[in-house]
């Protein structure tokens, strides 16, 4: 009997790994909450968070600031939402086939720390290259998104930031959505109906916020 049952010990050590690196959003908030409150804490996770965010450099940049088109800016991104994010690509709501394999080897802290880490960084703001285009976006933005996003693309804890994100990379999250890829029937409301001449001209308008 000794063979089943060190079989049954190691699935559950295994369990035990798993359920800490697939933490739910509600306990992940929790640590968030906790960490605001605490000062101490709150150092020590963006010691955390800034050594965990070196790993991530190579795609999403050096504090966030992605120097990729294709990949999103970090920076300045709300904490809450951030975690809400990697709580899903964790338990597989979200999909994306690199970024599951790492986000299941963090564990909570270091989802935590990095969350706080990047929420910490200052955005970058870079004027529009086309400001016509830009002018004609802002429309849209404002009948579109503005009432979620807020007037400056801030987003809150449970909305993105979108403001001095990269036009390439919200675009092709605008066309996810009305494809339906990414499951938000609020967002796939809201641009349904976009052409991609407007899509152009409304990211070309965030980009610049």
């Amino acid at each position: 009997m000794k063979a089943p049952l060190a079989l049954l010990a190691g699935c559950m050590l295994a369990h035990a790994a798993l359920a800490q690196g697939s933490a739910p959003a509600a306990a992940l908030n929790d640590k968030l909450v906790a960490a605001r409150a605490d000062p101490k804490q709150m150092e020590r996770y963006l010691k955390l968070g800034e050594k965990t965010a070196s790993v991530c450099a190579s795609c999403h940049g050096p504090a966030g600031q992605s120097v990729q088109p294709d990949v999103p800016n970090l920076a300045a991104q709300n904490a809450a939402f951030v975690l809400n994010q990697l709580a899903k690509l964790g338990d597989g709501r979200r999909r994306h086939k690199f970024m599951e394999g790492i986000v299941k080897e963090m564990s909570a802290d270091e989802r935590v720390g990095a969350a706080v880490y990047y929420a910490s960084q200052p955005a970058r703001r870079l004027p529009a290259k086309d400001a016509a285009l830009a002018a004609r976006g802002k429309a849209i933005y404002e009948r579109a998104c503005k009432e979620c996003h807020g007037d400056t693309g801030t987003g809150s804890e449970q909305v993105a930031r979108v403001a001095g994100q990269h036009a390439d990379y919200l675009g092709a999250s605008i066309r996810r959505y009305k494809e339906g890829v990414r499951l938000d029937e609020r967002m796939a409301a809201r641009v349904r109906a976009l052409a991609d001449e407007d899509i152009r001209a409304l990211t070309a308008y965030v980009a610049s916020l």
